[in-house]
């Protein structure tokens, strides 16, 4: 059993009442200050929102292994984001802007979680998954429970898809949607 101190239990009770505010929906804007538990909550959301909680754990720790991997970026929020980019065609035909006045988008189906750049839209929509998912963040964000997935740095839905690149790893662990990779 996890224990947690009350004071971080009040302290995730602050955190709760800002990211999942009385209107869930809100959920979709980070507010700067906690813009790292926002992308690492978002990100089990979506990965995993037909799982249970410990598959959103599990795909936490995946996201902080790749920080403190020298493979990938250093900051949560680059990790949720990695993966190529396009330069809007706005900004792509001025070429008097500079550089910090052009945009980007993601290139479709090309991102490390496939979320991000699926071209769907990536507003939540349950409550309860939203809260079990900042939820688990938090936890995972700031190193309370066991390891679930043994350092895995990828993971995979098992039962929707066995991709090519799974086959050069090695499974550390299996839950109830992902297969943990290292």
């Amino acid at each position: 059993m996890l224990e947690i101190p009350l004071s971080t239990l009040g302290l995730l009770a602050n955190i709760l009442t800002g990211l999942v505010a009385t209107n869930y929906a809100m959920a979709t804007e980070p507010w700067e200050s906690r813009k790292e538990l926002y992308c690492l909550a978002i990100n089990s959301y979506w990965e995993a929102r037909g799982e249970g909680f410990d598959d959103k754990i599990a795909t936490a720790q995946v996201v902080m292994n790749r920080v403190q991997s020298t493979r990938y970026p250093d900051d949560v929020c680059a990790v949720v984001t990695q993966g190529p980019v396009r330069e809007v065609w706005s900004t792509r035909k001025d070429p008097s802007l500079a550089p910090s006045e052009r945009r980007y988008f993601p290139i479709r189906n090309r991102c490390q979680f496939s979320w991000y750049c699926d071209g769907k839209n990536d507003r939540v929509t349950s409550r309860q998954g939203w809260e079990d998912s900042v939820i688990a963040a938090y936890l995972v964000y700031n190193g309370y429970g066991e390891d679930k997935v043994d350092g895995a740095t990828h993971y995979y839905a098992y039962k929707q898809v066995t991709p090519r690149w799974a086959s050069k790893m090695v499974v550390t662990a299996e839950l109830e949607g992902h297969a943990y990779l290292k």
